[in-house]
């Protein structure tokens, strides 16, 4: 069934466009349902949807690559037939949200106009749980996105930044981006007309496969390289760096660029608020034409780091086809990277090797003792607390890894319950890490992982949670919210089937155990939006009930299974009725400079005495530093 968003108006000044995409349904066989209705709260995965048609397959793979061993490369590199590094467009049916229908026809450019105005399916809170939802949680309403949000970003003021396709989820940020409001409210003075921005990307740039992050200093957004087309070819990669600017939704070329181009890099927070931008693809393999010269691959194995207000410096020595190319794996890949306690950028390369960057002067790479199994690229890991990370390895092995010593110390906790490739980890408001996505083999339909686990710190052990109604293969996404649920949403580009559609989570901890929403502690004020290391904060509420914890946890920055900048850290209060003093964080190298999402916990008045079931309050967003 399709839905629209609803209109006070009379009929008669019902959208055109919205009856004719009524029509056009019902004389259109495209099904693949389940885009107005939430999840039950199941906890079995989810049959997958049928195959799209033969002739939306891919097209035959090229022969493998060379590669080149120049000082910004090293190694080898697989052949480009690898199902889990294949980036070239395919033909392949959109999803935005109500089943899959074709890429080309009247069909599709109707639901692209509708969802571009927010128009499509809005609604994405539960309209019905069971109580199932206070032990699996539930998914709500699968809503339609006006972009694949392949790349998503928590603004400072509550709304998400989104890019990474076309309007019709075809993979490339050149044209658009998209702002989503989650507490769009169209009755307030000065709202705008949707909960959707779709916005033109005006500053040359293809930001698809770029690094971005939330500037600690301005609350501006950092958009690092991305994708350059070739001879016609795309995917090579650009020295480009873009700013988006909240207050008005613009982004902006900036006028500096990095040294080397990067397309696949991460980047990281430092605890003095700059940025190291690591790895990344630079040139891409091509055999050549008659009418296209060849092109040799390499690699950005050089980091540099970004100082707001000065610009890029590179970091010449710490260069590493180690850490950062292809020697013993494809490490370029959004190297999963992180600051660690002692003021290092910590990196775990996909073949298991721990490495530090100092960033000091021109950079300084120490490789560390251990090693972990083996994992793909395409695998997720969470800083789930300052210097404590949950990798997940090959064959459903669960590392744990502590950096707050001088070497890491090992461990592993129970597996999963499947394989994940392109899933994605979020570190939830208490401090868990939920598990979405993925499937068994990469960016398949037919053993995609429907359903989603919980890890909880303090017991090591996993229990499985709500199944989504889509699948969120490669080019997928998950971002914590405000409110305590995840968002998720794309995957599919460049097939088998687009999903220019997204469902939120609404996690356990928000339910009664009859499946009724708990009555959730309110945050009426702040004595300042800003707080700095031990300082306090004083956090007004609503009533004298009381808190029971108090837990500060960073904006969320995500994208291709990895969102670098998450960590969780519960904080110290005291409580003087309806008044908190919190302690804030006592360093940067645990908690760095930037914006964080402060939740308050109260006792859930219905669950059992013995359960200690905590529900907490809607976050408010603060600055550290």
């Amino acid at each position: 069934m399709t839905y629209v968003k609803p209109h006070d108006s009379p009929a008669s000044a019902f959208p055109r466009r919205a009856v004719s995409i009524l029509f056009l349904f019902a004389l259109t066989a495209c099904g693949g349902g389940g885009g107005g209705g939430g999840s039950s709260g199941s906890t079995a995965a989810r049959p997958p949807a049928p195959a799209p048609a033969p002739a939306e397959s891919p097209a035959p793979a090229p022969a493998p690559a060379p590669s080149t061993d120049t000082g910004n490369s090293g190694g080898t590199v697989p052949a480009p037939s690898d199902p889990d590094t294949s980036e070239d467009d395919t033909s392949a049916p959109v999803d935005f949200g109500a089943g899959p229908v074709t890429s080309a026809g009247i069909l599709t450019d109707v639901l692209k106009e509708l969802a571009a105005g927010g128009e499509l399916m809005t609604i994405y809170k539960p309209q019905g749980v069971t109580p199932q939802a206070y032990t699996a949680g539930v998914f709500g309403p699968t809503f339609s996105w006006p972009v694949m949000p392949i790349h998503m970003v928590l603004l400072p003021d509550g709304r998400v930044l989104a890019y990474g396709s076309d309007d019709k989820g075809v993979q490339g940020a050149q044209f658009h981006y998209a702002v989503w409001d989650p507490n769009w409210n169209p009755t307030l003075p000065g709202a705008d007309t949707s909960p959707f921005q779709l916005l033109s990307n005006t500053t040359g740039t293809d930001l698809f496969c770029s690094a971005q992050l939330v500037l600690p200093s301005s609350g501006q957004v950092l958009l690092a390289g991305g994708d350059r087309t070739v001879n016609g070819k795309r995917n090579y990669a650009t020295a480009d760096v873009n700013i988006f600017n909240p207050a008005d939704n613009s982004l902006r070329r900036d006028s500096s660029s990095m040294a080397y181009r990067r397309w696949y890099g991460t980047a990281v927070t430092t605890d003095k608020g700059e940025v190291v931008v690591l790895g990344g693809r630079d040139d891409l393999y091509f055999a050549g034409t008659k009418n296209a010269p060849a092109t040799t691959v390499s690699y950005s194995t050089t980091p540099e780091i970004y100082v707001p207000g000065t610009g890029w410096r590179v970091l010449s020595t710490a260069q590493s086809g180690e850490a950062f190319g292809v020697i013993n794996g494809n490490n370029w890949w959004y190297p999963k990277s992180w600051l660690a306690p002692d003021g290092r950028i910590l990196t775990i390369t996909h073949d298991g090797f721990f490495h530090t960057l100092d960033t000091a002067g021109t950079g300084t790479l120490t490789q560390l003792e251990g090693k972990l199994p083996g994992a793909n690229w395409n695998l997720p890991a969470v800083m789930y607390a300052p210097g404590k990370i949950l990798s997940l390895r090959n064959d459903k092995i669960a590392s744990l890894v502590d950096i707050n010593g001088a070497q890491p110390v090992i461990g592993r906790t129970a597996s999963l319950s499947a394989w994940r490739k392109w899933g994605f980890g979020t570190v939830l408001a208490d401090g868990t890490v939920w598990v979405n996505g993925g499937s068994v083999n990469a960016n398949l339909d037919a053993d995609a992982v429907y359903s989603s686990e919980l890890w909880d710190p303090a017991t090591g052990q996993w229990s499985l949670t709500a199944s989504a109604q889509k699948p969120r293969l490669y080019h997928n996404s998950s971002l914590l919210l405000p409110s305590g649920a995840v968002l998720t949403g794309g995957g599919g580009s460049p097939g088998p089937v687009r999903h220019l559609n997204g469902e939120v989570y609404f996690p356990p901890y928000l339910f009664n155990p009859d499946g009724s929403a708990a009555a959730r502690p309110v945050i009426t004020g702040l004595s300042s939006q800003v707080v700095n290391w031990s300082g306090s904060l004083q956090v007004s509420l609503g009533s004298a009930t009381a808190i029971e914890r108090v837990m500060l946890v960073r904006t969320g920055s995500s994208t291709h299974s990895f969102a670098s900048e998450q960590r969780a850290k519960e904080l110290a209060f005291t409580q003087n009725g309806q008044t908190l003093t919190v302690s804030a964080p006592a360093s940067a190298t645990e908690m760095p400079p930037g914006y964080y999402m402060l939740f308050v916990f109260q006792r859930n008045a219905q669950a059992p005495a013995d359960a200690k079931r905590l529900v907490p309050s809607q976050a408010r967003i603060v600055r550290l530093g």
